[in-house]
């Protein structure tokens, strides 16, 4: 897989945005600490369309996604078993694929945006809180599948 093309379609076409408060405050023993993140919150960038990933929100900009169109369903082409794709891999197995996890959700997230699959998610299948976290951690964030479309 063209994972040099893929990165760089995913630097153009989308943001990793952080879910939750923008900033925590921890107050211990007289002691207060404000937390900021150096990943940028879902409330700083205002992409043109966000898919929920569980860990974070990709941030799509739907006009570069479609100019890089092409070229993304290229790289997939390459995927080295394309009959995973079309059943529906974890983030855990396209992450050791691509060498990222992170990427691939990023890709999860641009393919759903462009209609190409769904991101299934623990949320998406009624579950919240500490198990959807459990979930999540051991894989349960998958493609509902990919094929040409």
């Amino acid at each position: 897989m063209n994972t040099s093309t893929l990165y760089a379609i995913l630097k153009e076409t989308t943001t990793s945005l952080r879910k939750g408060p923008e900033t925590t405050v921890d107050t211990s023993e007289g002691l207060t600490v404000v937390h900021h993140y150096a990943m940028p919150h879902e409330s700083e960038r205002r992409p043109s369309k966000s898919v929920d990933v569980h860990f974070f929100t990709v941030g799509v900009d739907m006009d570069a996604a479609e100019e890089r169109r092409g070229d993304f369903i290229a790289v997939l082409d390459t995927y080295s078993q394309p009959e995973r794709l079309v059943g529906g891999p974890s983030y855990i197995e396209v992450g050791a694929e691509v060498g990222s996890q992170q990427a691939a959700l990023q890709m999860f997230g641009l393919g759903e945006a462009l209609g190409l699959w769904d991101v299934i998610t623990p949320k998406r299948l009624g579950i919240d809180g500490p198990m959807a976290d459990e979930l999540a951690g051991g894989g349960m964030v998958m493609m509902s599948g990919y094929g040409k479309k």
